[in-house]
């Protein structure tokens, strides 16, 4: 089974944790490896997090890992 429920479980899947703060409009993408290094591994969504700059408290934003297509520019395919 795969656990996407803890800080261990994103990064070891390479998923991105994303905050945005409302207030601020600014996107932030947490330090997973940093945070499981640390010892913030068993840590289960959803966090209680608030924004650096303004205090506000932060929506949160799971990403999975990109596909990788070494010929593609995004998600978009280059013709020809």
């Amino acid at each position: 089974m795969i656990d996407l429920g803890t800080l261990a479980g994103l990064h070891e899947h390479r998923h991105e944790l994303h905050a945005y703060c409302l207030r601020c409009d600014r996107w932030t993408v947490l330090p997973l490896g940093l945070m499981v290094a640390r010892g913030k591994g068993s840590l289960r969504l959803p966090l209680a997090l608030r924004c650096r700059d303004c205090g506000q408290a932060g929506q949160l934003q799971v990403r999975p890992p990109m596909p990788s297509n070494p010929q593609a520019v995004g998600w978009v395919q280059p013709a020809g």
